[in-house]
């Protein structure tokens, strides 16, 4: 069975191997093209959603100066509509409950103890709550600057986070890379997936969606799925032995069908059974660009292989590679310069 968590859809894998998905509600079904995160998936399922559930939530009505007013006006921009499709799939699932908790109310009676109180209904999901409250924070900009709505300061904006896992995103240690990549020997979608996400410096997302015909013989073109960047990467001499010895079963790379969640489940499970569950598969994009800053490349040199736009964040990077580097040549120097102290008369 395959496991898909996405509202009204149904997946399952048929006689043939293949995945089919369906878009089901009430006892009806109709298929979906693609695989969940895929263009065409996305047009088909927000093409359904909008038919079938949306019209029916739309007959419930929400004046233009309440949160459920405001939240309609928003699923209807540009600035939503822009977004990425996995982006608007999340943000749409917490937009559905902010309707469902405080959507009648007056978005100008908005407090920052309501704010507290509706985060208090989403928990014991920590990132779910601190989801809700960044989407209210947009929503109460969006109001002021797009509805042109008179409000005061935005009740959301001094709430701290509650979801607190700083290790989520740090890079592997070398031990644990060196560690899986011998555990998962017998594990060609493992094994293939490592090298993609450590040489490429992809989303998991992007690097599942990998297919064979992106890649040239020297690099591999990807379309970012949450930026829409188009990259065309090089292939480092570890990864395209990797790509060049592997057997193409299968379109895409890593040898299968996956969503990003998917391929990041078939990670976490190895990375458990090699006693390293704190690490997680998005950390190795933090291992790739700081492997990349290590190498002395400049923050525009790690954008090309990233995609980054932030700026902020590619100079961490660099900040923290230069740091070592000049640290080592701090510590050469004082033992040149002890070394000849103690040469001295």
């Amino acid at each position: 069975m395959v496991t898909v968590r996405l509202r009204y859809v149904h997946g399952f894998v048929d006689r043939t191997g293949h995945a089919r998905y369906y878009f089901r509600l009430k006892g009806q079904r109709w298929p979906l093209p693609g695989i969940p995160g895929s263009k065409v998936f996305g047009a088909a399922y927000d093409a359904l959603y909008q038919q079938l559930i949306a019209k029916r939530e739309s007959a419930i009505a929400y004046a233009p100066a309440t949160l459920g007013g405001v939240i309609e006006r928003y699923l209807a921009s540009k600035e939503y509509q822009s977004k990425a499709w996995n982006t608007r799939r999340i943000y749409r699932r917490i937009l559905d409950r902010l309707k469902e908790i405080a959507g009648r109310g007056l978005i100008a009676d908005l407090r920052e103890h309501h704010v507290r109180q509706i985060r208090q209904k989403l928990l014991p999901s920590t990132s779910q709550a601190d989801l809700a409250v960044i989407v209210l924070r947009i929503l109460w900009v969006f109001a002021k600057e797009e509805l042109a709505m008179r409000l005061e300061a935005n009740p959301a904006s001094d709430i701290r986070r509650l979801h607190k896992n700083p290790k989520a995103y740090e890079p592997w240690p070398d031990e644990v890379i060196a560690k899986f990549e011998d555990h998962v020997q017998a594990n060609p979608i493992a094994r293939m997936a490592l090298p993609l996400l450590l040489y490429t410096g992809q989303r998991v997302g992007d690097v599942a969606s990998m297919k064979w015909s992106q890649y040239d013989g020297k690099g591999i073109g990807v379309r970012q799925q949450k930026t829409r960047a188009l990259l065309w990467i090089p292939c480092h001499t570890v990864l395209k032995a990797a790509l060049d010895a592997a057997s193409r079963n299968s379109e895409f790379i890593v040898g299968k069908s996956f969503t990003g969640d998917g391929l990041s489940n078939v990670i976490r499970r190895a990375l458990r059974r090699i006693g390293s569950e704190q690490c997680t598969t998005h950390g190795l994009r933090k291992n790739a660009a700081i492997a990349l800053a290590e190498a002395g490349c400049t923050p525009q040199q790690i954008a090309a292989i990233t995609g980054h736009r932030s700026w902020k964040m590619i100079q961490h990077y660099t900040a923290a590679a230069d740091q070592r580097r000049l640290a080592t040549q701090a510590i050469q120097k004082l033992e040149v310069a002890n070394s000849r102290t103690k040469k001295a008369p």
